[in-house]
Order: structure tokens, then C-alpha cells, then sequence
């Protein structure tokens, strides 16, 4: 079965979110394979070492729009049997292709207020394709619910896989970034859109007087606005890690005392987890897929803004070692769960299933 895998989220802004995760851990699982192509925009990539490429030379702006142009024509000319989006939408519907594509959250949909035009334009591209897709993983149970229930998608159709944990973040390879880390912080990685509620863990800080740390690619301006949150005295507590290697973030998470993850909405949610690998317990929010994902492995929170809760539930982590203890137990047996032989083994079957019919 030639199957061509889209890893050009590696190539766009994604590539330091979840998405590019996804995609550089379907290449880890089927590089090996003779059967796997892997989709990039040109041979200005990503791993020039792998053999099987294929390029699509459309331009970069309006994926989902030129797809439509570009994609179905390169699948037949390659004789592609087999599709599988990591992220953006079909194109028009080959008699000779089957359809797999990947629905990692759907905040554009349930937070509209959050998103802007462009990106609700496209989502609402991407959402309209899975009727295209003949079978659709979501990274999630609770993703797949949501789904389902904002779609007329068949329920059939779906397949539920949760993602790897990239072999990349791993306390044994950690380096220690080039900025001065207090002896106890609390650590947070990821976005500052609404969504992510960055806001509610700084108002933890004058009651805690823990240090925060953030790492991710926040501008000047967004750097501003966290730090208007809280008045001058406390400002010092807030420290700005900016972009960080993956070994870098496992020193990060290794180190801290605590990682909070409060977001609102969350398909998947990578960071938790990454913190438990690198022996780190966090706080979260009680919403969307984290409980699934991190099942009795996190502290949660039930009303994410509610800056009180979150302060009681980090100080009860932090002077509890019986509750760490059991907490990083539970961990262990976890993080099994989610090891890229597994991941490979559900979606290889997905793609088998197709093929065989």
C-alpha cells in the first residue's frame, strides 16, 4: 500500500506545536517502512536523509485552498493508494486514494470568540473535509465526542489513537538553557492565547510567592500583557524562558517543582505528560482531555479560573509526599500507555483496514 504521510506542518509554524510533533512521530514509526512517502513543500525541509519524499511545489498561504489545485493531481501522478492529513484538508475526493485525516482539537469551533477570521476560515475547511475522509483519528476520546457531536460525521468513520510522547524529551539527554533558574519554580510551556488561561496561574503568584517560569514563543507584546496581570512588586516572579530545544525543556521540566498546565480546552495535551516523563507532577485544569489523558497521574483543578483553587491545589502537591509518591506511581504504569510502538501498531491497523477494503 503506498501511502503518502503529510509532514509539511514540519515546514510552517506548527512545527513547534503539537502538530509537528505528530508528524515527526509518524516518520519515526514508518521512516523504516518501504511502503511510507512522506509530503513536504520543497527539499528545503526536514530530514534530508529520508528516501522516500515527495514534494508538492504550492505555495504556503492558503494550504487548504490550494490543495484543492495541487494535491489531487500529485496523488494520482505518484499513484498514491493511500492519504494521510496531519492537519489540513482534503482535496476533492480520488476514486483511487482513500482518505485518512487526523482532528487534533476543535477550539476554533467551541471557542470561536478566541480564533480569528482566518483561522476559523480554515478550520471550518478542515472540519468540512472529514465526509471526504474515509477514516478519521482523533487524538482524543473526548476530541472524537466533540467531534461527532459537531458533525454529521458516522461514527464509524472514527478512530480514537492517542498521541506519543516524543523520544526527544527525556531527562537523560536535558541541557540546561542559558538563563538563571531559581531553586523552586513552577514551570508552564506552551501558547498565551485565551485559551491557555496563563492568566489565572500569575494570579497565583502573590499568594504563592513561587517563581514562574514560561517557555514557548510568546512576543514582546503578549510578554507585556502577562506581566500587567500583576502588580511591580511581584513582576520579579515571572521569568521568560522564550523558544527552548527539546533538551532544554526537559531540563526545564525536570527541575521545576511543579508544572501548571490551567487551559481551558485542550484535543490532546502533550506538556503534562512530557513534565511526568521528566518526573514532574502537575496541576491541571479538570477540562476537556486532560483527565483522559493523565487519568490519576495530576492534581486537577475543577474551576480552571479560579486562582485560588489552583493556589490550594499546588500547595497541597508541593508539602504532600505521600500524594507525590502515589501520584508519580501512578505515572509510571501511565506513560506506557502512550510509546510510539503502540502508536505505530493503531495506525498501521487503520491504514491496513483500509486497504483491505
Amino acid at each position: 500500500m503506498k501511502t503518502l504521510i503529510d509532514c509539511r506542518p514540519l515546514q510552517t509554524y506548527s512545527a513547534f506545536r503539537g502538530i509537528g510533533r505528530y508528524a515527526r512521530q509518524l516518520i519515526h514509526g514508518f521512516n523504516e517502512d518501504e511502503w511510507a512517502y512522506f509530503l513536504f513543500f520543497s527539499e528545503k525541509g526536514y530530514w534530508p536523509e529520508l528516501k522516500r519524499k515527495v514534494f508538492i511545489r504550492s505555495p504556503r498561504r492558503l494550504i487548504t485552498f490550494t490543495d484543492h489545485l495541487w494535491l489531487k493531481n500529485l496523488l494520482l501522478k505518484t499513484e498514491i493508494e493511500l492519504y494521510h492529513s496531519t492537519a489540513y484538508a482534503l482535496p476533492v475526493k480520488s476514486r483511487k486514494t482513500k482518505y485518512v485525516i487526523t482532528i487534533h482539537d476543535l477550539t476554533p469551533l467551541l471557542f470561536p470568540e478566541n480564533s480569528g477570521f482566518r483561522h476559523r476560515f480554515i478550520f471550518k475547511k478542515v472540519i468540512d473535509s472529514v465526509r471526504r475522509a474515509d477514516r478519521v483519528i482523533a487524538v482524543s476520546q473526548n476530541t472524537a465526542y466533540d467531534l461527532l457531536n459537531l458533525t454529521p460525521l458516522p461514527e464509524d468513520r472514527v478512530r480514537v489513537i492517542h498521541n506519543p510522547l516524543d523520544a526527544r524529551i527525556d531527562p537523560a539527554r536535558s541541557i540546561k538553557p542559558k538563563m538563571p533558574l531559581p531553586a523552586q519554580y513552577m514551570f508552564y510551556t506552551g501558547g498565551d492565547d485565551p485559551i491557555k488561561n496563563i492568566k489565572t496561574i500569575i494570579q497565583t503568584l502573590p499568594v504563592l510567592k513561587i517563581p514562574l517560569v514560561i517557555a514557548g514563543m510568546i512576543d514582546a507584546a503578549g510578554i507585556r500583557k502577562l506581566r500587567a496581570y500583576l502588580s511591580a512588586q511581584y513582576q520579579k516572579l515571572l521569568l521568560f524562558a522564550g523558544y527552548v530545544s527539546d533538551e532544554e525543556l526537559s531540563y526545564l521540566y525536570q527541575q521545576a517543582s511543579v508544572f501548571v498546565f490551567p487551559s481551558l480546552y485542550e484535543g490532546f495535551g502533550y506538556p503534562p505528560l512530557e513534565a511526568l516523563r521528566c518526573g514532574t507532577l502537575s496541576v491541571v485544569s479538570r477540562r476537556s482531555s486532560l483527565p483522559e489523558v493523565l487519568g490519576n497521574a495530576a492534581v486537577y483543578v475543577d474551576n480552571p479560573l479560579d486562582s485560588e483553587e489552583f493556589s490550594e491545589k499546588i500547595r497541597q502537591l508541593l508539602e504532600n509526599s505521600e500524594m507525590k509518591k502515589n501520584l508519580l506511581k501512578e505515572g509510571r504504569i501511565i506513560l506506557k500507555k502512550y510509546s510510539i510502538e503502540n502508536f505505530k501498531k493503531k495506525i498501521y491497523a487503520v491504514y491496513l483496514e483500509l486497504m483491505n477494503n
